[in-house]
């Protein structure tokens, strides 16, 4: 094609077209208002012609007493009307002066000019408009009302009304200067309307372009991100909307970097994760071939250990991919919180015990919530799992819950080593694991936090990481009762 309908070239037609139709309605609008105006305008000044008329049409009413003076009489008529319109009607002008000859014969001597002056050619003269009513409604003298539209000027004498002087306005097209003068207007009318499109035209442009340039830094951004390149960021222009939509690709970009970032890591992560068990598998079963190890319960042991841990990797992977999908099968029911808290405790006392930890437990008699207690336990082991490997040796965990409101909580706190505070938002990332105080010597593929957010979310609740009173890590989980 040799126009591109871009965005920029849309917006400009629709400023054109909409500056033109605006710019004609106003035009149109504007010219029959003014005309409307300008035809009251001229029939108020005709009226005000009309004032000495009255005068002497009731003052000779007075005298009469009738309308008899007047009736029929269009010579009488003529000669009441105001001087300007007598004077386009060649009422007050007399002929022109012919020299008379005495020193001719008689019947060479020319005639006088008797005809009557020619009719007047102004349709629109107030002659032709105006016309003297009787009380009763009946035309006494003036050409008939043809329009049905009138303007009548009362006539009074000694305080009553005898009669009206209707008055017909002026017809269009206006004629004369009344006429040059409404053309005029229309004309500056015509030019302001035109030079309103040309102004709309020449700004229209550069505010076009003005307008479409974020939306092009938008759209050249995201052609980035569909290429991978997500660490492009656009430089927000304003603080409308599209300032807005800018800082928003600016999250997205910011967060599928990051999500990028702990999938690569999380593949190295998970490699080796799944490398440490496979490689101790294959070198124990090679040691017991060759003769180097013996075959009996205790190198069996050690065998089981590592297909075990390789198990759990690979069940955490499974449980992540359904709780993503949203594919996690969720059994709901009516069931007693406290209860699994309890017993989940209860079963890593042992544990515990053999790592040196205290747990110290605090539950009401009862929590009752709606939701699938198989999953919510994998929360709590989870959690209870997660501070048992990273808390040091002599150290101590708190669980607690309580309900309010509408809503029941538990928490899940250790004592050190604590966790850096801007790594805590991260916590809950697949495959993210804090390298420092807790060390990943401790083992975990950096899953389990991000299982227990999708069942708690499943769940209509929240979970939120943040430094425990202990010195280590409190996790708080919330939870409607209605689920």
């Amino acid at each position: 094609m040799l126009f591109k309908k871009s965005i920029t070239s849309k917006l400009i037609f629709l400023l054109i077209s909409f500056s033109v139709l605006l710019a004609g309605v106003m035009a149109l609008a504007t010219r029959f208002s003014f005309q409307e105006s300008f035809l009251e305008y001229v029939t108020d000044a005709e009226l005000a012609e009309l004032d000495g008329m009255v005068e002497k049409l009731s003052t000779k009413y007075q005298e009469v007493g009738s309308w008899e003076f007047v009736a029929r009489k269009h010579k009488v008529w003529m000669s009441y009307l105001p001087e300007k319109t007598r004077s386009e009607q060649g009422q007050v002008l007399p002929p022109p002066h012919r020299e008379h000859r005495t020193d001719l014969p008689p019947h060479q001597r020319p005639r006088p000019d008797l005809r009557p002056p020619p009719p007047p050619t102004d349709k629109s003269g107030l002659s032709t408009r105006l016309r003297l009513i009787n009380l009763e409604g009946r035309r006494v003298i003036g050409p008939p009302d043809e329009t049905g539209n009138q303007t009548l000027r009362e006539i009074i004498v000694n305080g009553e009304v005898v009669g009206y002087l209707s008055l017909t306005p002026v017809p269009l097209p206006i004629e004369g200067i009344d006429e040059r003068f409404r053309d005029d207007q229309m004309d500056t009318i015509y030019y302001i309307a035109t030079v309103a499109i040309l102004l709309a035209v020449v700004a229209g442009i550069p505010l076009g372009r003005r307008f479409v340039k974020p939306v092009k830094s938008i759209a050249a951004g995201a052609h980035q991100l569909a290429q991978g390149k997500f660490e492009t960021r656009i430089e927000p222009q304003g603080q409308d909307e599209l300032g807005q939509l800018a800082h928003d690709f600016n999250g997205l970009a910011s967060a599928l970097e990051r999500n990028e970032a702990l999938r690569r890591q999380g593949m190295a992560d998970i490699s080796h994760e799944l490398r440490t068990p496979l490689a101790l598998i294959r070198s124990e079963i090679e040691a017991m071939q060759d003769g180097i190890r013996p075959l009996n319960l205790q190198q069996l042991g050690k065998l089981h250990g590592s297909a075990q841990q390789l198990n759990s990797l690979v069940d955490d992977l499974y449980d992540l991919a359904l709780t993503d999908a949203g594919a996690l099968n969720y059994r709901k029911q009516d069931i007693d919180l406290a209860e699994i808290l309890g017993a989940a405790a209860e079963s890593v006392v042992n544990s515990f015990s053999k790592s040196g930890l205290s747990l110290k437990v605090q539950l009401p008699t009862e929590l009752e919530i709606f939701g699938d207690p198989k999953r919510l336990r994998q929360v709590v082991d989870n959690l209870l799992k997660n501070s048992r490997r990273y808390t040091n040796r002599n150290g101590s965990i708190i669980l607690s819950a309580w309900q309010k409101g509408s809503q029941v909580h538990f928490t899940i706190e250790d004592s050190a080593p604590g966790v850096e505070p801007e790594i805590l938002p991260r916590l809950f990332d697949r495959f993210y694991r804090e390298e420092a105080s807790r060390n990943r010597a401790t083992g975990g593929a950096g899953l389990g936090l991000s299982i227990c957010r999708n069942i708690v979310e499943a769940h209509q609740g929240t979970i939120e990481a943040e430094a425990s009173e202990l010195g280590g890590l409190k996790v708080s989980v919330t939870l409607p009762i209605e689920g």
